[in-house]
């Protein structure tokens, strides 16, 4: 496949560290014209969030998101510290697993098939480093490791026809650690061992060599929605999947989210920044902060507003050839820019799903979900996915924003006490009887409002329980993914998966319902069935018992709510 066509790359001479908010407007265009032709300016080059920080201030907490630390260069200085360095410490000793040198041939681990040739962890020269078998790689990229999901690593596998030594893509190790259960995780294991559990990579491989046999490429199968802005993107003539972001302009030098991914020695635009969202911001900043010279997607409508989120929180290939897992024209190169062609036509749908061929199982589906809802189509107000996540800040896992103005009034918003949903469905169907007013003051209005939100869910108000009980999500986002390398993702789908589904299904694995997955299949025994450990899968017997009893509130002929399966 022949390369894109990209803008020139700027002259290679390391930028100057910057702190973000001092530079005035013009040093900022003065500093992107020494970089860039004006040519280039104008017509759209990614110059990296440090520029729009500098002038929107109040944004300040993107720099605290997932999306802003979501991949950085391993640095020990920043060793345990939850989105800036390695996090993974399995015996809890307050020591990373690298600088304290974990050897998995000296444990008992899920890597114990692949002794002696498991791998081993290292810090050498403060390069972060994997080993398996007699090849040592370095760490490039530490994914994850926010404080509550999983940690992954990139690696470069030395390669005996690289100038530098090493191969010019990142492949994703075979090392995972899992942060909620502070345990490891044996990542695409069948890329890195063989059925004979003999290592596949050896010393002496030639760069094709490796992208023949390492199936687990970043370039080709995650970077395009784990940067901000594709200079260009294809194979090279040696057999490889390599990537080119935009190289960061300002920054700050001990920022761990800057780091010389393509290896051409700039840092470059890492993570999902500002531009991802509002699209290249260079014309932006020669125009003066011009707001038609860049996209605001709260002016959008809501179809076109979810695209920019959608454009990630999806499973899809690349058009029309499939090339890469992210929204992208493999014929032509060309990447899709917020509000301008439809989001559809770049990409064809990947998305994993149970029986039903609805629900999602596996986890980042989040727009494919939306556009089943009913969110989308109902007649009051189209959500969008900002409605209720607040991309510039983290004020908590999920990113839920902490407050809204409905109807004049300010909300403090949960969605453990359902104020999130009820800031938008107060005043309407089941919830006619409350207003934004009550939802304000939820504490004056909890016994009115539990008895609203009681009688819908046909359950006892308690949702900030630990049960959630009658809490909104508890049924219309319940788990559903199923993918065993990760935590619970739950659907935004809205509509709760019925029991009679789980039943259908057996043949086929069964599949997750709302009432079982949320609470009546591994919390509660309230019939004497007994209880589920694990989410997969949906055969045993507690598992048909508990749904066929669900069946008589949940179902075709149910005493709550009656359902029909298409």
């Amino acid at each position: 496949m022949a390369w894109g066509v990209a803008p020139a790359r700027p002259q290679a001479v390391k930028p100057p560290t910057l702190v973000a908010g001092a530079p005035q407007q013009t040093s900022l265009r003065k500093l992107l014209n020494s970089r860039y032709t004006t040519e280039q300016l104008q017509i759209g080059t990614y110059v990296g969030s440090e520029f729009c920080l500098a002038c929107h201030s109040e944004y300040q907490g993107w720099k605290s998101t997932k999306h802003a630390m979501s991949i950085r260069r391993p640095m020990e200085q920043y060793s345990l510290i939850p989105g800036k360095g390695v996090v993974a410490d399995y015996d809890r000793n307050g020591v990373d697993d690298f600088i304290q040198g974990l050897d998995f041939n000296q444990i008992s681990s899920v890597y114990d098939p692949y002794k002696p040739n498991a791998p081993v962890l290292s810090v050498e020269n403060g390069s972060y480093m994997i080993t398996i078998g007699q090849v040592k790689m370095p760490v490039v990229f530490v994914n994850g490791g926010t404080g509550d999901w999983r940690e992954r690593y990139g690696v470069r596998i030395p390669a005996s026809d690289s100038p530098t030594g090493y191969s010019a893509e990142v492949y994703f190790s075979p090392v995972q650690f899992n942060e909620d259960s502070e345990s490891y995780f044996a990542y695409k294991i069948t890329n890195w061992y063989g059925a004979n559990k003999q290592p596949i990579v050896q010393p002496g491989m030639t760069r094709a060599a490796i992208g023949a046999a390492i199936l687990s490429s970043f370039s080709k199968n995650c970077v395009g929605c784990h940067i901000t802005g594709i200079r260009s993107a294809g194979k090279t003539s040696q057999g490889e999947w390599v990537l080119k972001p935009y190289p960061a302009v300002l920054y700050q030098e001990d920022d761990p989210a800057y780091f010389d991914y393509d290896g051409d020695g700039l840092p470059d635009l890492m993570n999902i920044g500002c531009e991802m969202c509002h699209g290249p911001g260079s014309a932006h900043v020669l125009g003066n902060g011009d707001p038609a010279k860049i996209v605001n997607p709260g002016k959008l409508s809501a179809d076109r507003a979810n695209e920019v989120c959608g454009r990630c929180h999806n499973r899809v290939r690349s058009v029309p050839n499939k090339t890469y897992a992210w929204p992208y024209n493999d014929d032509t190169s060309t990447q899709w820019t917020p509000n301008t062609e439809p989001l559809a036509s770049f990409f064809a749908d990947n998305n994993s799903l149970w029986p039903d061929g609805e629900t999602s199982y596996e986890h980042n589906q989040h727009y494919n979900e939306m556009l089943k809802s009913p969110h989308t189509t109902n007649p009051y107000q189209k959500l969008r996915c900002f409605d209720c996540h607040d991309p510039h800040q983290q004020a908590n896992p999920a990113q839920i924003i902490p407050q809204r103005t409905q109807g004049g009034v300010t909300i403090r918003t949960s969605a453990e006490n359902n104020t999130l949903c009820l800031s938008c469905h107060a005043t309407h169907g089941p919830f006619a009887s409350i207003t934004p007013q009550m939802v304000a003051d939820y504490a004056a209005n909890v016994n009115a409002i539990g008895g609203a939100v009681s009688a819908h869910a046909h359950h006892p108000y308690g949702p900030e329980r630990i049960m959630g009980l009658a809490r909104c999500t508890s049924c219309h986002m319940p788990r559903v993914a199923g993918a065993e390398h990760e935590s619970a993702i739950h659907t935004h789908q809205f509509v709760p998966q019925p029991p009679e589904k789980t039943l259908k299904y057996q043949a086929q694995g069964g599949m997750p319902n709302a009432c079982g997955s949320t609470c009546h299949r591994e919390r509660v025994n309230l019939w004497g069935y007994g209880i589920a450990s694990n989410f997969l899968p949906w055969t045993d017997p507690v598992d048909v018992k508990t749904a066929t009893k669900l069946m008589e509130y949940y179902g075709p002929q149910g005493q709550w709510w009656q359902t029909t399966l298409p």
